[in-house]
């Protein structure tokens, strides 16, 4: 990229003579001294009036107003006898000592970006845009300014400004209260006027014809044309290369649905996995039941068995001493009988009753049973559907996996068509670069539009004799321990470009792009 002293060196001596000339003259001070002498001598003239006509005769004597345009003639005659290399670093000294504290290399680049920013804040230009299209659109609001105007009017643009600048100087003094007004003027303290920040816009006034002389210089464009960068097609190519880009951008969609979709897939096979582990673990659960119930039925017809037998014989001793009672014929005999009677009734009842007991709890066992049953039923359908249902997804899963592999293949085969031929080009065209490949994979989403305005930055970059007068600062790899310059560029079309380089030294590659990052 051209700075703007690339583009002064294009302009005839006479032009760079007067440019020298208005900035080395056109300061704050010789500005206001006029202002300020003919406020003085308008207020002294009012008061040599007034005294004139009460009978004074003291006149005071009115001060010398020394235009700025004799001083600029002058200034101008003095650099008649300077030679164009003299010229040539009068300027450069004089816009260095202009904007001297915001910038701490020294460069011609380093130096025409400063004055390009300055410059950008006069017509409000947007901030996040490369050197070169702050040049751009500076001419092109200068221009405005311009336009409709005749030729020689245009070379009056200076005074003009002055005129402007002259009248902002007046208005503040005019509206200075009184007291101030006399004090301001009796010191002549012209410093005062820079807490108006008035210098600044006189500078960027200043900024901005040099840039628009510069820019002129070279065909109203530091930028380059979309038709030299190495990526613009035009015709039946152009047409070809929005098609392939099209038909990249609609394999990597279906790609990405296709994800998406196996994605699902997974989700539901996992949640189909949860739901047969969990009808498994409760069909488990009702066979141990089921098979718990059938065991403690045997246990307890084993228990009703042993019961049955003792219980025939309490029976039996029932009758045995019935009869025994029926014969007693002794009165204590009898008694002793009766006792023994009621024992073994008592627990032959107590038989009766745990036999009762047993047989209710088989009733239970049997009913668990029949329910296990019904559930170990229901639960192998459930588990039988779940089974059928986990391998259709399965293999919908397998289909989709089989379909994305095809596609993906189709995918990395335009992208590597693509990043090839980007790569290729860019290679060639920006000798000066090593670009970071593996970094640069993301290159391919770029549409055609996008690839273009990467590739000025890229040029701008390029083509910079300073390319650390680009950098907007340092951002340090903690993985790679490396620190890397950057640039934020962001374009009308709302498209936005972080650019990540490295510089080398002098070789002959001397710059390492490390990334291009859409957004920032």
């Amino acid at each position: 990229m051209p700075n703007i002293f690339d583009g002064l060196r294009k302009i005839a001596d006479n032009d760079i003579i007067e440019q020298v000339a208005l900035l080395e003259t056109m300061n704050i001070t010789n500005i206001s001294k006029p202002v300020i002498q003919k406020a003085k001598k308008r207020t002294i003239s009012i008061i040599n009036l007034i005294g004139s006509k009460i009978g004074r005769n003291n006149v005071i004597e009115e001060p010398e107003v020394t235009e700025i345009w004799a001083l600029i003639d002058e200034k101008k005659e003095e650099l008649k006898d300077c030679t164009r290399e003299e010229l040539n670093e009068r300027l450069l000294n004089i816009l260095l000592e202009k904007i001297k504290g915001d910038i701490e290399d020294e460069s011609e680049d380093a130096i025409s970006i400063e004055v390009i920013e300055e410059a950008s804040k006069l017509y409000k230009v947007y901030e996040n845009l490369t050197p070169g299209k702050k040049a751009d659109n500076i001419y092109l609001k200068y221009n405005e300014k311009l336009e409709g105007k005749a030729k020689e009017f245009i070379n009056d643009q200076p005074f003009i400004d002055l005129q402007e600048t002259e009248e902002n100087i007046e208005e503040i003094i005019n509206n200075m209260d009184e007291k101030r007004r006399k004090e301001f003027l009796k010191s002549m303290e012209v410093e005062n006027l820079t807490l108006l920040n008035v210098w600044k816009k006189i500078d960027r006034q200043h900024f901005a014809r040099l840039i628009w002389m510069a820019v002129k210089a070279y065909k109203g464009r530091f930028t380059p044309k979309e038709e030299i960068l190495p990526s613009f097609v035009d015709g039946d190519k152009e047409v070809e290369a929005l098609k392939r880009d099209e038909e990249l951008k609609k394999s990597q969609r279906a790609l990405f649905e296709l994800e998406n979709k196996i994605e699902i897939c997974k989700d539901k096979i996992n949640s189909i996995e949860s739901n047969l582990k969990k009808e498994n673990r409760l069909l488990n659960i009702a066979v141990k039941n089921k098979s718990k119930a059938e065991e403690d039925i045997e246990e307890l017809k084993e228990q009703n068995s042993k019961l049955e037998e003792v219980k025939k014989a309490y029976e039996d001793k029932v009758n045995e001493i019935k009869e025994k009672i029926e014969n007693a014929a002794l009165v204590d005999v009898l008694d002793s009988l009766t006792e023994e009677f009621r024992t073994v009734k008592f627990e032959s009842i107590d038989i009766n009753n745990r036999i009762s007991d047993i047989n209710i709890e088989i009733t239970y066992k049997n009913e668990l049973i029949e329910d296990s049953i019904k559930v170990i039923t229901g639960r192998e359908e459930t588990i039988k559907q779940i089974g059928s249902e986990f391998q259709q997804f399965k293999m919908d899963a397998e289909n989709l996996v089989n379909e994305y592999n095809e596609k993906k293949k189709d995918v990395i085969q335009r992208e590597e068509f693509k990043r090839n031929e980007i790569f290729e080009r860019w290679t060639s065209f920006f000798d000066k670069f090593i670009f970071e490949f593996k970094n640069l994979s993301n290159v391919v989403n770029f549409s055609q539009k996008e690839l273009i305005h990467v590739e000025e930055c890229l040029y701008e970059l390029h083509f910079i004799k300073n390319p650390m007068a680009m950098s907007m600062g340092i951002i340090e790899d903690k993985k790679e321990k490396e620190e890397y310059q950057y640039i934020d560029i962001s374009f009308t079309d709302k498209f936005k470009v972080e650019i990540q380089y490295k510089i080398l030294g002098k070789q002959e590659k001397s710059i390492k792009i490390v990334e291009i990052i859409p957004e920032f």
